[in-house]
């Protein structure tokens, strides 16, 4: 068994079931750092035993609190500017939503970008594939490769 720090007042209070409290007096028997701990928790139970009860509120305390809790909602709710009115929990997963939106169109619009800047890059390349791709030849990406070393050969390029 751990050492059951958590369990320590429990025990004093007598509110552990007979099996819970013959295993803690028994980890007591040979742990120090246990009974330090549950002589400390004794001394400590003993001090405020030794404290007077706290006075009873008055008869009006609840009403009076309710009614200052009341008044000081007021006055915060004055306090705030529009935005803070703003019920920001419902307008937050919209703002999200738009935030997200935006981010997909710009990130749509720069790939499509990217994918002409490469497509007026090897413009030649693409010219060649698409004549022997009509022809059934291409069927994987290496053969693109075969079509721009076959460009290379006609022309006379190394």
């Amino acid at each position: 068994m751990s050492h059951p720090v958590n369990e320590l007042t429990a025990y004093l209070d007598g509110a552990l079931d007979p099996a819970e409290r013959a295993e803690i007096e028994s980890h007591l028997a040979r742990c120090e750092a246990c009974q330090a701990e549950r002589d400390r928790l004794v001394a400590a139970l003993a001090l405020l035993s030794r404290l007077p009860p706290a006075p009873a509120p008055s008869a009006t305390f609840e009403q009076r609190f309710y009614a200052r809790l009341a008044t000081e909602k007021a006055e915060a709710r004055e306090r705030r500017g529009f935005l803070d009115r703003v019920a920001w929990r419902w307008l937050a997963p919209g703002l999200a939503g738009v935030a997200a939106s935006v981010a997909v169109v710009l990130y749509s619009g720069a790939r499509q970008r990217a994918d002409e800047v490469f497509l007026a890059e090897h413009i030649d390349l693409f010219e060649s594939y698409e004549a022997v791709a009509s022809m059934d030849v291409v069927d994987r990406p290496e053969d693109v490769q075969v079509v721009e070393h076959l460009d290379e050969l006609r022309e006379g390029r190394p």
